[in-house]
């Protein structure tokens, strides 16, 4: 299995955690570290065996080097597919749907 630590600018933290986790997880990557804005430790754990691959969300401001990989950003044809499965759902359920901005003399009970 590989072991893998997670470097993430701390200035999009969790949407670059999200993709790196989700990229880590499709190749079945054994994440051993998430470290945000420390690049230095990030290498020294490659370097020193503790992982086999650093995992980045954007090569911005990285030089290419062995043992790192990049997490791509979702197609937009991936985006686009989610988009028509969020809104197939959203219209299942509107229709039909008693609305919550009732007047309040149309909320009186009768028993």
């Amino acid at each position: 299995m590989v072991d893998a630590v997670i470097y993430v600018r701390p200035e999009n933290y969790s949407a670059s955690a999200a993709r790196c986790l989700d990229y880590c997880s499709a190749r079945r990557y054994n994440v051993v570290g998430l470290i945000p804005g420390d690049w230095a430790a990030a290498m020294r754990m490659l370097n020193e065996g503790k992982a086999s691959v650093v995992v980045v969300s954007s090569a911005e401001h990285l030089e290419p080097q062995p043992g790192v990989e990049i997490a791509p950003k979702p197609s937009s044809r991936r985006r686009a597919g989610a988009r028509a499965v969020a809104n197939a759902a959203r219209s299942r359920w509107s229709t039909g749907t008693p609305t919550t901005a009732e007047p309040a003399a149309a909320r009186h009970y009768r028993y």
